[in-house]
């Protein structure tokens, strides 16, 4: 996963007016090492063993305090709980509908066929997310034996 380092971290924390704390830096590390797009409740389990007072709600205020400042992004697949990726970069998202495993995709991977940009009818695009559904090439069903 693509994530900044410590340095840039810290001084985009400062600059959104967040305290830097040996807990936010290990949610953040967690959620980078993590080399997927873990829930809140995953990245818990991994930042709990070396900070056991943690708790869950702490956990999800900071990954959203991160969100807000634009440190993390929020991937919402339709049937499960929001994930988070270190990764802010444009890009789109591919969701296994079988093991729920979320993969990067470029944004620029499928240019041709994105669709046509509302502002044409008075909207302003801030972001643009593409999320894409079906099998991984581990879940394909027909490559299952």
């Amino acid at each position: 996963m693509e994530a900044q380092d410590d340095f840039y971290f810290i001084s985009k924390l400062r600059e959104h007016g967040l305290q830097v704390t040996y807990q936010r830096l290990a949610i953040y590390k967690a959620l980078c090492n993590s080399g997927a797009h873990p829930s809140a409740e995953e990245i818990h389990l991994q930042v709990g063993r070396r900070f056991s007072m943690i708790s869950l709600g702490t956990i999800y205020k900071t990954l959203e305090r991160f969100h807000e400042a634009g440190l993390v992004d929020k991937v919402n697949p339709a049937t499960e709980v929001a994930r988070y990726d270190a990764k802010v970069g444009p890009h789109h998202h591919f969701v296994c509908v079988r093991c729920h495993s979320i993969f990067d995709l470029d944004d620029d991977a499928n240019e041709a066929e994105e669709p046509p940009l509302p502002e044409l009818s008075g909207f302003k695009v801030l972001k643009r997310r593409v999320l894409f559904q079906g099998y991984c090439p581990a879940c394909r069903p027909d490559k299952q034996e």
